[in-house]
């Protein structure tokens, strides 16, 4: 269930950010540490994607989320709404924050 903060952002909800940054923190150490990867691979006895696969989706997800905070940036100042809250907000969680901002907007 999505919560308004006293900035004005209206915050998605946990499960959001557990879902997605929790996915986005094991990609991140699986693309950039060797042993983690290994450690994974050997646990699973599972073939992973190659880990120069996993750097580019990680860098694709970088700018992804880069893109859709600019976008919320710009959306928000054009209704009037803390536009700097709603970019740091789409950066960290991607697509939960701009449909959030969507809605507060249609509600208006």
């Amino acid at each position: 269930m999505a919560r308004v903060t006293r900035s004005g952002v209206v915050r998605p909800s946990l499960f959001w950010f557990l879902l997605l940054d929790g996915g986005i923190v094991a990609l991140t150490k699986l693309a950039l540490s060797r042993s983690a990867y290994a450690k994974v691979a050997d646990m699973t006895g599972q073939a992973l994607p190659p880990r120069e696969t996993l750097q580019g989706l990680l860098v694709g997800t970088a700018v992804v989320h880069a893109v859709e905070a600019v976008v919320a940036g710009r959306m928000a100042g054009r209704r009037g709404l803390p536009a700097r809250g709603w970019r740091a907000q789409t950066l960290v969680v991607g697509f939960p924050s701009l449909l959030a901002l969507r809605r507060s907007t249609r509600a208006r």
